[in-house]
């Protein structure tokens, strides 16, 4: 049968990835018209609760740290 269960399953695998991928390259999302709103609100907190922080070398968001440890992403295989 095609495709077989690995090939389904590599592929809806495959997906997940390049949604990460495509995640990553939204760049400098502080500047983003849609997310400016959310910008400003956290601005406000800023001095309140945030501490100084370093900034990345990079400037693109990288979500595989938050969803390296998942049950989601660790036993996605299994569960798709």
């Amino acid at each position: 049968m095609k495709p077989s269960a690995n090939e389904y399953i590599q592929s809806v695998i495959n997906c997940f990835s390049e949604g990460l991928e495509c995640i990553k390259n939204f760049k400098r999302w502080s500047k983003h018209a849609d997310l400016q709103p959310y910008a400003d609100a956290l601005e406000e907190w800023d001095d309140i609760v945030g501490d100084v922080w370093e900034e990345h070398d990079d400037e693109n968001l990288n979500p595989f740290s938050w969803v390296s440890e998942n049950l989601y992403y660790t036993q996605q295989q299994t569960m798709i």
